[in-house]
């Protein structure tokens, strides 16, 4: 059940595909869409879009002339969607072995066919983004192709009372690997990123992304990934931006010995909203998932973590493990965490935890008896929680750059508690 959201905007998707035919993937994905979740919904208690509801907004038509304001930072190759389109003019070309394309309106059905067979398949960004969006670009990565050069992509642009909608595709063939970082800064009042990630046999993918939008900006990103046998996914998510985020990921190990390792960190401060959601579907035997969030908030911010793990009954081997963690600098932040299992085969290793806290007392009494500074005590105590999961889940040339992000962050939330 769905309450009411601005009419206009509604309306606005309506009109947006009403000149496509009827079962123009566009179209049928507006029909989907009449408003914001509910927060009766369980999925969305945690999270609610009411504020979102009362702003007044229109999908964004991208300016192509539109001058990117960011540089390459790690990649050596790099991918720019500015306002939701993809823009070749400011991209590299890709190494041999990596294709680029935009997707025909066949190739698009059977995409949104994909989306829609999963759990995302009513989830806002879906349904929306699928309607709006410039296009879908499909990344693949060539069967037995090794991509050892780092692909960056850059999600930017948007105004206010606009929303914006980056669809995107990525596929490895057998036997490939490929490391990519995604970076979301965005200034709009809403951005809907939809991804579709399929990880043929014994493929790889590290993936890193890092959301830092507009202090503004609402941003309802959505991930499928689909795992075959032997595949390897490794992500890792940085959301410390943006007025309220949520980061949703599902992931379907369809294949045996599929690995999976879904982590990630939110640097929370003043009135943000943060909810990183994940669900991960076992559905054959020998495979494991990992999960582990920390979380650091401050100001009158909040944060969320909900982890869904089901196991199927043939997914007999299954090693699945969950573990959040947050600490809260202000007594006017809060966290909640839920956890959830849902085990139908006998012979599984699946455990789940959450703790939500304040700084141990004596850690500090000890550091401020050494000397250090209350502040600095703090930072320190901070950076050392938040340093293991990073060095678990960041390669090392790249650990210092996702450090710092986070240890921005990190400062400015502590210096508002002084």
């Amino acid at each position: 059940m769905l309450h009411d959201v601005k009419e206009d905007y509604v309306r606005s998707i309506k009109r947006y595909t009403s000149s496509y035919h009827e079962n123009h993937f566009r179209r049928l994905a507006s029909k989907d869409f009449n408003g914001w979740p509910n927060p009766l919904e369980e999925k969305w208690r945690l999270s609610r879009l009411g504020a979102l509801s009362r702003i007044k907004m229109l999908p964004i038509k991208p300016d192509l002339k539109k001058v990117s304001y960011s540089n390459k930072k790690l990649g050596s190759y790099i991918l720019k969607f500015i306002d939701g389109a993809f823009r070749e003019d400011l991209s590299s070309e890709l190494p041999t072995g990596i294709s680029l394309k935009e997707l025909n309106e066949k190739e698009s059905l059977e995409f949104f066919h994909k989306i829609k067979e999963s759990d995302l398949n009513n989830h806002p960004s879906t349904n929306v983004s699928l309607s709006c969006t410039p296009s879908i670009i499909k990344l693949t990565v060539n069967k037995d192709t090794n991509v050892k050069e780092l692909i960056e992509i850059f999600y930017e642009g948007g105004h206010q009372n606009f929303s914006v909608h980056p669809v995107l595709y990525v596929e490895l063939k057998e036997n490939s690997q490929l490391s990519l970082i995604e970076n979301f800064n965005h200034f709009t009042s809403l951005v809907m990123p939809l991804q579709l990630t399929e990880i043929q046999e014994k493929g790889s993918l590290k993936s890193i992304k890092i959301f830092n939008d507009n202090d503004d900006t609402y941003n309802l990103s959505a991930h499928c990934a689909l795992l075959s046998k032997e595949a390897t996914f490794n992500s890792f998510s940085l959301v410390k931006g943006g007025i309220f985020t949520r980061s949703e990921t599902h992931a379907y190990l369809n294949g045996t010995n599929a690995k999976l390792n879904l982590n990630g960190v939110y640097i929370s401060g003043k009135k943000q909203h943060h909810d990183l959601t994940t669900a991960i579907y076992h559905d054959v035997p020998d495979c494991t998932s990992k999960q582990i969030v920390r979380g650091v908030l401050g100001g009158f911010s909040s944060g969320v973590f909900q982890g869904k793990v089901r196991v199927a009954l043939d997914a007999q081997k299954t090693d699945g493990e969950q573990m959040s963690k947050a600490i809260l600098v202000s007594k006017n932040a809060n966290a909640n965490a839920k956890p959830e299992l849902e085990i139908y085969a006998d012979d599984v290793v699946c455990a789940h935890g959450a703790t939500v806290g304040e700084l141990d007392d004596d850690q500090l009494f000890y550091l401020n008896s050494r000397g250090i500074p209350e502040n600095k005590a703090r930072q320190m105590l901070i950076q050392a929680f938040l340093k293991d999961i990073i060095n678990d889940s960041v390669d090392g040339q790249y650990h210092d750059y996702i450090f710092n992000e986070a240890q921005s962050s990190l400062s400015s939330i502590l210096n508002e508690e002084k």
